[in-house]
């Protein structure tokens, strides 16, 4: 109905006006879901990409050591709720020091600041066993420390590779394809094209985290699920304070996300 809080994805994201199919959107209000726009957008993709890669895709359980990279960042914070949930394990990744209270107060049981630690050598001397499953949206050195300590039969989910983006361009053109991993192709190169890379122990890189979601029809059932988790306040949607408003702040919203700096979704209001 006119007035009702409808949340989607589709082209026109940064534009005033944007004509949706109805079939699209998800009726927010119909689902009694108390949440603010930027919440709500949080939600429709961050929270779902992590819900499904983490339930589904490489589905954690009680007895899984789980690395979420950036999880503090706008689906990491997700990823680290839902391993969490699961009763993981859960090792985050933050940084800076003024990102570890959050990592904490979002459940997780180990934060990596990597402004003053080696990610590979907390991993490899704190957890010997090795990791089973990896959410990763960095990518370089985080992505071969993840790599390097990948326990057998475990998966590293690529949602992104924020360390090849062009603003560290200089510094990943730096290192053998990106990360340093010997045989293994560019991690945004797996990610496009989604690919699963089988490597020795029965580990797996898999680039896309939804696997076969959108054909099997369950992609209504996971949507809902997300709602159903923050109504029951089992996940939080941050939604990083530095306000944003108009087209013209677009390009400062994504140097703001850029700059490491930011904590849950960047947001940029579009004025009515």
């Amino acid at each position: 109905a006119v007035g009702d809080a409808a949340v989607f994805v589709a082209g026109g994201g940064y534009a005033e006006y944007v004509r949706v199919r109805a079939a699209a959107c998800v009726n927010a209000s119909a689902k009694d879901v108390v949440a603010t726009p930027p919440e709500l957008v949080a939600l429709r993709i961050s929270a779902l990409t992590a819900l499904v890669a983490l339930e589904r895709t490489a589905a954690v359980g009680p007895k899984d050591v789980v690395l979420v990279t950036a999880c503090c960042g706008g689906t990491g914070h997700f990823a680290l709720q839902v391993a969490v949930n699961a009763g993981a394990t859960v090792i985050g990744t933050v940084g800076s020091g003024a990102k570890v209270q959050t990592a904490l107060d979002l459940g997780a049981h180990r934060v990596i600041d990597l402004s003053s630690e080696d990610a590979a050598q907390v991993l490899a001397s704190e957890y010997p066993q090795g990791l089973d499953v990896v959410y990763d949206g960095v990518g370089g050195p985080l992505l071969k420390a993840a790599h390097d300590n990948l326990a057998d039969g475990g998966r590293i989910l690529v949602v992104g590779s924020i360390s090849q983006y062009p603003h560290n361009r200089a510094e990943a053109e730096a290192e053998v394809e990106g990360h340093g991993i010997d045989g293994l192709e560019d991690a945004m190169d797996i990610f496009r094209a989604g690919k699963t890379v089988d490597l020795a122990g029965g580990r797996k890189v898999i680039g896309n985290v939804w696997g076969d979601l959108f054909k099997s029809g369950e992609m209504g059932t996971y949507r809902d699920r997300v709602f159903e988790l923050f109504r029951e306040g089992k996940l939080r949607a941050l939604v990083d304070p530095v306000p944003f408003r108009g087209v013209g702040s677009v390009c400062d919203a994504v140097e703001h996300m850029l700059s490491r700096k930011s904590i849950g979704k960047v947001c940029v209001t579009i004025p009515e």
